[in-house]
């Protein structure tokens, strides 16, 4: 079953394909996928990845080095971006939210630029992730009222939390998968309010040979994305939505 809603409180919905790259790919090879969706994605950024390191024994120490991994290519209304690094691709689609017809098919038209261009020797990873910001139009809530997930505060210690952060991993075994859902307070963009972030990552790490294969896998890691966040809300959190269209 799908849900649409009228106000999806989605901000950004993202799909992601990890490969094995060849050890010839280049950052030029990577530039050169804006040639062809320049016209459709004008800006480009550069996509660095930052990396720790952390010393002990006698020097205690820690730094950091940043790498260029590949670029990022924002769109005119900067609402979608492709990122194109040597390890892999990813799609986002930021608030607001049209439908998953829309961010599956614009994915997969990228994907197969990205594949032409750089041929990686296979795919390793593919994920759907959903990050939803939830506000309640309330200074004070109960959870429990909204979410069918909470913290559980042992009956000893005192029940008022301000905030919290919890995450949740759920192995999917009929597709050999994870779900990893992180939920947490932050601040509301309104004094009056209270917001909740509800993140629902699904991925499956395994070689996979097809395109197939791949889009087909998809759809199963979009069904379960949406099957956890259904049973994660009450029908108080889903009147904020306003209307709901199943399908």
């Amino acid at each position: 079953m799908a849900v649409h809603y009228e106000n999806a409180p989605i901000t950004e919905a993202l799909i992601d394909i990890k490969v094995d790259p060849k050890s010839t790919i280049s950052l030029s090879l990577l530039e050169s996928i804006h040639d062809r969706i320049r016209e459709e994605y004008p800006t480009k950024k550069k996509g660095i990845a930052v990396i720790g390191r952390f010393s002990g024994g006698d020097e205690v120490g820690a730094s950091a080095t940043q790498t260029q991994v590949g670029f990022a290519y924002h769109s005119t209304d900067t609402k979608q971006v492709i990122q194109a690094r040597r390890d892999g691709f990813t799609f986002s689609r930021l608030r607001p939210y049209g439908s998953w017809t829309e961010l599956r098919d614009e994915a997969r038209r990228l994907w197969e630029i990205y594949r032409e261009e750089l041929a990686p020797l296979k795919i390793t990873r593919v994920a759907v992730r959903y990050i939803n910001q939830i506000d309640i139009p309330l200074r004070a809530i109960d959870y429990k009222d909204y979410f069918r997930t909470t913290p559980e505060v042992s009956p000893a210690l005192p029940q008022d939390i301000s905030g919290f952060f919890m995450q949740l991993h759920f192995p999917q075994v009929d597709f050999g998968g994870l779900l990893i859902f992180n939920q947490a307070a932050i601040a509301p963009p309104q004094p009056e309010m209270n917001s909740v972030i509800l993140d629902i990552d699904v991925f499956k790490e395994a070689p996979m040979d097809s395109d197939e294969e791949i889009w087909g896998l998809l759809e199963k890691l979009r069904d379960r994305k949406n099957q956890f966040f259904e049973g994660s809300i009450t029908d108080r959190t889903r009147a904020l939505f306003g209307s709901r269209l199943e399908y």
